[in-house]
């Protein structure tokens, strides 16, 4: 139940949405009301992975509207850790009239609230979310403002709406959110500076890539715009609105030690189901890592989509002399390539080997080789290179004691040689999938399918 605070002292306008007192040092957003109600406005407290739903019924709310135009159950509000150190706050809408965000109706889809937006029940409540935990920023100089200011800016590309609210960065693009004003919902806008032709086939083999692509658990392609000096990419793609699974997985750590068997099968079933499609069509992401894979919406058992396929290669069948990737989620024929650039090795068994170090939890990593030093250094680097190279697998047993069937699939996953290593199709039947497949087939079609 959210926290409902009011501002000022009297009587309680709204006594179906009284709750009892929350901590306030776990809050980490709040929606204000931007008109008073009997002399006061109503603040919904938000905290991380607690849910607070808003409709007209007050048996399935946590906040209840009366009004007639707000449906049942109209819309859903979340907050989760974001990858910069702040937090995402999400709004999921299923009500039969919409909401309107910062003036652009949106309706069945979920949005992302950033500091500052105003949402609005139409003919009801408005509200203006306001981020009390924001993501660390550098001062410039001493004199700069804390934390420092950043008005949003807006710039029309094509039917989109594009912010200057970033959502992400990288070494070639920048994701920003934006607003597609004919299918009335947000997306996500990932912008690639170009400086060469050969640069942009690079960019359009992406594109080409992932616009032969249809499939729930792959990151979906909406559009493509380019600027009429050919300076910039935009690719448009489906918003999802749950953060990144190294987050998810990271903020689990910090609250129950790590995801329950469960909940990592019916994600690993995913992530397989979407590799499958991928390898079927011979194609090899070649980077794949929780980073690089999103939570559609948040909360447990989230549906996935595998995104990032900057590095992705079709004819995955092929040997390749390109060694790329990240070094944690590399296999041995990666790294040796790394070192040898006349060393070639096949890119589909890459990405399963990749899937087994998610599953396995980074399965060579033992922390950092110096103990004093928190990031990973060049030394440990080495050191985590040289047991990938010689199969050098830590299973604890405190963790794997009683997970046998799932301590097996990762073995035949990290098998030194990529000829005998477990495809993507060997790892669906594996015992460890198998023997709960009729339980992962049907929440897939109820949670995935079903949209």
């Amino acid at each position: 139940m959210p926290s409902i605070d009011r501002r000022s002292g009297g009587p309680d306008v709204n006594h179906q949405n009284r709750a009892p007192a929350v901590d306030t040092r776990t809050v980490c957003a709040k929606l204000v009301s931007t008109v008073k109600t009997g002399g006061l406005k109503e603040v919904i407290a938000l905290s991380i992975d607690k849910p607070v739903t808003i409709g007209r019924n007050p048996a399935a709310c946590s906040f209840v509207i009366p009004d007639a135009v707000v449906s049942s159950v109209h819309c859903k509000l979340y907050a989760v850790h974001s990858s910069t150190g702040g937090i995402i706050v999400s709004c999921q809408d299923f009500s039969t009239n919409g909401l309107i965000l910062n003036g652009h109706r949106v309706r069945r889809t979920s949005v992302i609230l950033m500091d500052g937006d105003i949402i609005q029940i139409p003919s009801s409540k408005t509200f203006q979310c306001v981020h009390i935990w924001k993501e660390p920023r550098e001062k410039n100089t001493i004199f700069d403002p804390t934390p420092p200011t950043h008005p949003s800016h807006k710039v029309r590309i094509g039917n989109y709406v594009v912010t200057s609210h970033c959502l992400g960065t990288g070494g070639f693009a920048t994701v920003h959110l934006a607003m597609d004003k004919v299918a009335s919902r947000q997306v996500a806008c990932k912008t690639i500076g170009l400086k060469k032709d050969a640069e942009r086939e690079t960019v359009m083999k992406e594109v080409k890539i992932l616009l032969a692509m249809d499939h729930p658990n792959i990151s979906k392609i909406l559009d493509v715009e380019e600027d009429g000096k050919f300076l910039y990419v935009h690719i448009f793609l489906e918003l999802c609105t749950g953060g990144d699974l190294f987050t998810y997985i990271s903020s689990h750590k910090l609250k129950s030690g790590r995801l329950c068997e469960g909940e990592a099968k019916y994600i690993m079933y995913q992530i397989f189901k979407g590799l499958k499609y991928l390898h079927d069509k011979m194609i090899s992401h070649r980077d794949l890592k929780p980073e690089n894979v999103l939570l559609y919406t948040p909360g447990p058992y989230p549906r996935i989509q595998i995104a990032d396929f900057g590095l992705a290669r079709p004819k995955a069948y092929e040997k390749t002399f390109t060694a790329c990737g990240t070094v944690m989620y590399l296999p041995p024929e990666g790294i040796l390539a790394l070192h040898d650039k006349r060393l070639g090795y096949v890119a589909m068994p890459l990405d399963c080997w990749s899937a087994g170090v998610i599953i396995g939890a980074h399965p060579f990593d033992r922390g950092p080789a110096d103990p004093e030093q928190s990031e990973i250094s060049t030394r440990s680097e080495q050191i985590i290179k040289d047991r990938i190279v010689h199969g050098d697998v830590d299973f604890a047993h405190e963790i794997w004691g009683g997970m046998g069937h799932a301590k097996a699939l990762v073995s035949r996953l990290l098998i030194h040689s990529h000829e005998h290593r477990a495809t993507v199709g060997a790892a669906l039947q594996s015992y460890w999938i198998a023997c709960d497949a009729e339980e992962l087939e049907r929440a897939y079609a109820e949670r995935v399918l079903a949209g």
